[in-house]
């Protein structure tokens, strides 16, 4: 068994695919928990939906997608945010808002647009056997960014001090 293991490893493709799997997997892990606690458990679809947006206008615009769709996300994640403390609107409405404002934007944009051949579907849903270096780099980057944050945050909580102070 280990000899499987050690020889799919040679592959620096799987390696790859080994290293960001795992890092995605550990900060959903600590994410996942809070967002399903805090009302927000359909930001992971809402987001992807606004991904798929931004994914599609940066095919339309000739641009590389990454750099398009990651400031787009993180400023949707922030608007939701906001949109949930000001208003009506909270938790998973406001995350159902926006992805189904987000999603129509981008089928519209794909429906109006001709001679796209580029299938934006796979830069949502590719493969983890195609991930380059500097995919890589940016989800070591994305990853620490996000562990950092949850870890200062998490510290901060009255909860968490509420539970320290008990013991």
């Amino acid at each position: 068994m280990f000899e499987v293991i050690g020889e799919m490893l040679s592959y620096s493709f799987i390696v790859r695919a080994v290293i960001v799997g795992t890092l995605v997997s550990i900060c959903a892990a600590l994410l996942g928990v809070s967002l399903v606690l805090k009302r927000y458990s359909m930001i992971g679809i809402g987001l992807s939906n606004v991904g798929f947006g931004a994914m599609v206008l940066a095919t339309v615009l000739n641009i590389a997608p990454l750099t398009l769709a990651i400031p787009v996300v993180i400023a949707a994640a922030f608007l939701l945010l906001r949109l949930s403390e000001n208003s009506k609107i909270r938790g998973d409405a406001a995350v159902a808002l926006v992805s189904t404002v987000s999603l129509a934007f981008g089928w519209v944009i794909i429906s109006r647009t001709t001679g796209m051949n580029t299938d934006v579907c796979n830069f949502l849903f590719g493969s983890m056997f195609t991930i380059i270096r500097t995919d890589v780099y940016l989800s070591i980057a994305l990853s620490v960014v996000v562990l950092t944050l949850f870890i200062l945050f998490y510290l901060r909580s009255e909860n968490h001090l509420f539970a320290l102070h008990n013991l």
